[in-house]
């Protein structure tokens, strides 16, 4: 989102193509002109900021200004792992978990919480194939509890492609990849 900084830059080019034309075009400029700078400057601050929060959500913007899925809210999570206890040999039964996803339209946190630990989405970017379909990208810090450390599980990094599945975002489909060296399905 534009902070007040980049609006009041963009409003002082702005102005400045505009009373240059006016003197271009013989018409005199006063600093008259120059009076709703500083209203025009927070309208358009107040406006990108209700947009970020709000605006970007309604339907009516969805498509055309708005090109990116809706993903907010909470989401139930099942990671089938390739990891194998070496102890046993056997593979980790899948993995149910919840990820929290809250998201305004310049950007989206994300948090994945298991018994054993909780993931954050450090980087994320979505991308839109040429059939519509959205995926997000993005990468990951994975945090044990601090009783696991050093015994079972370490905090790792990974990344992550889930596919966007139905117009309004009702399924996420993907897999991940770590630092450790496995892999897994959501």
């Amino acid at each position: 989102m534009p902070t007040r900084l980049h609006i009041t830059i963009i409003v002082a080019l702005a102005v400045l193509v505009w009373a240059t034309t006016l003197v271009l075009l013989g018409i005199p400029f006063t600093w008259h002109h120059i009076a709703p700078f500083t209203a025009t400057v927070t309208c358009l601050t107040a406006s990108c900021f209700v947009f970020d929060r709000w605006l970007w959500n309604w339907p009516v913007f969805s498509g055309w200004l708005v090109k990116q899925p809706k993903l907010h809210g909470s989401w139930k999570v099942r990671i089938v792992s390739s990891w194998v206890d070496p102890k046993s040999g056997l593979p980790l039964p899948p993995i149910e978990c919840l990820m929290v996803i809250r998201q305004r339209y310049s950007s989206l946190n994300a948090r994945l919480f298991t018994r054993e630990s909780s993931s954050t989405l450090l980087t994320h970017e979505f991308c839109c194939g040429d059939d519509g379909i959205y995926e997000l990208v993005g990468t990951y810090r994975n945090t044990p509890r601090v009783e696991l450390r050093g015994k079972r599980s370490e905090i790792h990094h990974g990344s992550l492609l889930l596919q966007v599945k139905g117009d309004h975002a009702a399924r996420l489909d993907g897999h991940y990849w770590t630092d450790r060296g496995t892999t897994g399905l959501t």
